[in-house]
């Protein structure tokens, strides 16, 4: 048996202002949307290609922004110009965490979610664990 993985759901206060801002930020695009009933479901696609989705899920009923509270999750991006990408994020205002000594940074999204942002093949699995784990 084996399992890849299809997409993370995140909820979002803003539908508009999310998809502009991963349009803008990430260069994700629209690949699908579903309406069932008061919620709405956006699948965003990568420039790469990847069969991996990120899902907005909107629910249209949900007044004022969603309260994350202690949560420590975040999901990642890779970027092949390191150095254009922090340029763009910190135009943007979006920059949270530049960790030099890592090579990395964060950005959170209209609703505070956290995204990390590391170069093109910038750690492998195991080494990125070992970084966690300090």
């Amino acid at each position: 048996m084996k399992y890849s993985m299809a997409h993370t759901c995140i909820k979002v206060s803003c539908l508009q202002e999310s998809l502009a801002f991963y349009r803008q930020a990430l260069h994700l695009q629209e690949k699908g949307r579903i309406q069932c009933g008061r919620t709405v479901l956006v699948y965003l696609g990568d420039e790469a290609g990847s069969v991996y989705e990120l899902e907005l899920n909107c629910q249209l009923s949900h007044e004022g922004r969603y309260q994350l509270g202690e949560n420590p999750g975040h999901f990642a991006f890779c970027v092949d110009d390191y150095e254009a990408s922090l340029a763009l994020h910190q135009q943007m205002q979006c920059v949270r965490l530049v960790s030099q000594e890592h090579g990395i940074y964060f950005i959170s999204d209209p609703d505070g979610y956290i995204i990390e942002i590391l170069p093109e093949g910038h750690h492998s699995v195991t080494e990125r664990r070992n970084l966690h784990e300090d």
